[in-house]
């Protein structure tokens, strides 16, 4: 075997340990890395249509460094300018697709800048629903959260349900 053949054999093979260390470290419960188990569960009755059909719906998790400008901009904004309107508090983001009745788990690894995970729902209805939901995640840590989404909008199961005069 030549030596160019022996010295790129033993780089990958540390290469790949490399690899499986970091992966065991990210799943340690001793890891430093910022985490958050997040469950979003559809209802049956999900993003209605105008017949009362359920319907598909899009997420967005957004990983912020503030929520303050989520929380006060308007759904147009965070959906389709969203780097525009969260800059410089924008960190990440990524979109999925749920179906009525679904359930996902999801364990995601947030970057070290960032404090809180704004979730935006494209509900048909925007008006009559609640849209928006800000978890705040603790640095070094596993948050977890659950998340139910209904035809009334997305909503912590574990905090009561504010009546229309609160």
């Amino acid at each position: 075997m030549s030596c160019c053949k022996a010295l790129s054999l033993r780089a990958s093979a540390w290469l790949v340990l490399a690899m499986l260390l970091s992966g065991c470290a990210s799943l340690s419960p001793y890891s430093t890395l910022t985490k958050l188990d997040l469950k979003l569960s559809a209802s049956d009755q999900l993003n209605p249509d105008l017949n009362g059909r359920p319907s598909p719906i899009v997420v967005r998790l957004m990983e912020l460094k503030h929520p303050v400008a989520f929380e006060h901009a308007d759904f147009f904004s965070l959906y389709e300018r969203a780097k525009e309107s969260l800059a410089p508090d924008l960190v990440a983001s990524e979109e999925l697709e749920l179906r009525p009745g679904q359930s996902v788990d999801l364990k995601l690894s947030i970057r070290s800048d960032s404090r809180y995970v704004g979730v935006l729902a494209a509900y048909r209805d925007l008006p009559e629903t609640r849209w928006r939901y800000v978890i705040p995640v603790s640095a070094m840590e596993v948050t977890s959260s659950e998340l139910i989404l209904d035809q009334a909008g997305i909503r912590d199961p574990l905090q009561p349900l504010a009546w229309a005069g609160e």
